[in-house]
């Protein structure tokens, strides 16, 4: 309020009104989403799509997104059409070539019939080169290519070095690491801090936190994390893919379709977890406000049941 006060008497114009603008990420401030509970400080509230996010004003939280996967194996669809279209010539087809140059060019190309003993057919000679192509394929999928699996992996482990690369600079944080669905995520116990701290910037480019995420924590001023599953990922077809009316509050009518949704979204998510305790890094140092909200974190994530799919 102050702030508004002091831009209107310098002469700079304010908005009068708040804009009921939907969390997206970075334009939506105040996030308007429905809150479950409070822990302390932290709020835990239902985003615009359906799933849970704990909003924490100083407990640091990094996303880490992999990306996409965008390398392609070579196919091998022109190798069998090679090796398709050399055997038909060759079985029922042979002198197609001989007939195609005496008829139609007027040349004796007798050498590429299979009447002669010691001739090679050019059916034959395309089949065995389509066979070639398709083992040489194979062979350069086999070498090169990654499939989504193993670019998940990869990437984890690469992540993972740029964690403890920091952690070697800053040997007093202490770092617990989860893996999401589609990246990593961090949390941080050893001490609170500001989203705009310079060593909290510095932290997010030292583990190639998600862009995204990062404009999201300095906008919001806020760090936050997302706690159940993505609804898209664990519900049945025969749902709505995920909770559609809009920014909270919604009005009146629709609360029974909410309630309802939710009910199905929840039960749908028992045999998921959010995220997947990876490992520890760096000290042993333990803030208190920080542990106590990890457990929540855990506990809502289930992130200490291993054998659950992740969403």
């Amino acid at each position: 309020m102050e702030e508004a006060f002091q831009k209107l008497e310098d002469g700079q114009q304010v908005e009068r009104r708040e804009k009921r603008v939907s969390y997206n990420g970075s334009e939506g401030v105040p996030i308007r989403e429905e809150v479950i509970q409070f822990h302390g400080d932290a709020v835990v509230s239902r985003n615009i799509y359906g799933a849970l996010c704990i909003n924490t004003p100083d407990v640091l939280f990094a996303d880490i997104d992999f990306g996409e996967n965008y390398q392609d194996e070579i196919r091998n669809f022109w190798a069998w059409v090679m090796i398709a279209g050399g055997l038909l010539q060759y079985l029922w087809f042979p002198n197609i070539v001989y007939e195609f140059s005496w008829n139609v060019l007027g040349l004796e190309l007798q050498y590429f019939t299979a009447t002669y003993l010691y001739e090679i057919n050019p059916g034959i000679i395309v089949a065995v080169l389509g066979v070639i192509t398709w083992v040489a394929i194979n062979l350069i999928n086999a070498r090169a290519f990654v499939d989504d699996e193993q670019f998940a992996e990869d990437s984890a482990e690469m992540n993972i070095e740029l964690i403890e690369d920091f952690s070697r600079d800053h040997p007093d944080w202490n770092m617990r690491v989860y893996r999401t669905p589609a990246g990593l995520r961090i949390m941080v116990l050893h001490d609170v801090f500001q989203p705009n701290d310079p060593l909290v910037e510095k932290f997010f480019e030292s583990v190639d936190s998600d862009p995204q995420y990062v404009w999201m924590c300095k906008r919001q001023e806020c760090f936050r994390a997302r706690v159940s599953p993505k609804p898209w990922r664990v519900l049945p077809s025969t749902v709505e893919q995920k909770l559609d009316q809009g920014v909270w509050p919604v009005a009146e009518g629709f609360i029974a379709e909410r309630k309802s949704w939710v009910n199905q979204y929840e039960i749908a998510s028992k045999g998921y977890a959010s995220c997947r305790f990876e490992r520890h890094i760096g000290s042993d140092t333990v803030h208190e406000k920080c542990e106590k909200l990890r457990v929540v974190h855990d506990d809502y994530c289930k992130a200490e049941e291993p054998n659950l799919t992740l969403a």
